[in-house]
């Protein structure tokens, strides 16, 4: 039984409001594909997080409670998705474990965040390991992994494949202001990493980017993976 987790990013989902029209067509290719008996989908919080996250921290509300709120909003957007599925969760998982168990019942299994200190994508990477899928779709709102932040640095490079240790290094970078936007918490590469879980870095609301990936061809995002020779920029 093949499985797929697709981590998919809050932004994708909710811009200025709910993107239905995306919610609708992503769907209908994910439950029409063929090629694996289970898919695991992990929802952001995006912009709804924020919005409550920045309103409530100017009243000094603290971070506890603050990650609750976001692991939350995660949660409002898993069940949203979840109702554009049928085989699914009805009830939203609030731990890897219960979404694994899930399973074994229904072919979409639909969640959000699980507890503070765990992003989203680090949850993918953990259901990934759980229920066996070698292939994790992260669908964010750029279109892969580059050298550096591209809207900031002209000479940014994007890479078509990178080594998890060389993830990792830009990761760290980025988390201290050096380099990208995370596009990964380090968390998440090195679970995937230890258990030789593919990443795909995509832009999430490109459709055919998933037809590709589901067909086994190439794409124009970065796939992040056992790569000896550490990365290739994409031509």
């Amino acid at each position: 039984m093949e499985s797929l987790v697709i981590s998919l990013g809050g932004s994708i989902l909710y811009g200025e409001s709910l993107n239905l029209n995306f919610l609708k067509k992503f769907s209908e290719l994910i439950a029409g594909q063929k090629k694996y008996d289970r898919v695991g989908i992990v929802v952001g919080g995006g912009r709804l997080a924020r919005m409550y996250i920045g309103e409530l921290k100017k009243f000094g509300v603290n971070d506890n409670v603050l990650d609750e709120i976001g692991i939350n909003a995660t949660r409002m957007n898993a069940l949203a998705t979840a109702t554009f599925f049928t085989d699914v969760n009805t009830k939203v998982p609030i731990t890897v474990n219960e979404a694994a168990e899930m399973a074994h019942s229904y072919r979409h299994i639909v969640m959000g965040g699980t507890e503070p200190g765990h992003t989203t994508d680090t949850v993918s990477v953990l259901l990934a390991e759980r229920i066996g899928a070698e292939i994790v779709i992260n669908a964010t709102s750029v279109d892969g992994v580059y050298s550096a932040d591209p809207r900031k640095s002209p000479n940014a490079r994007k890479f078509s494949r990178i080594s998890y240790d060389d993830a990792i290094k830009l990761s760290i970078n980025a988390s201290i202001g050096a380099g990208p936007n995370v596009f990964m918490d380090i968390t998440s590469l090195n679970i995937a990493k230890r258990s030789s879980i593919e990443i795909h870095v995509v832009n999430g609301l490109d459709l055919n980017v998933y037809n590709r990936i589901l067909s086994g061809t190439e794409h124009d995002g970065t796939v992040i993976g056992n790569f000896g020779d550490g990365g290739k920029v994409a031509e």
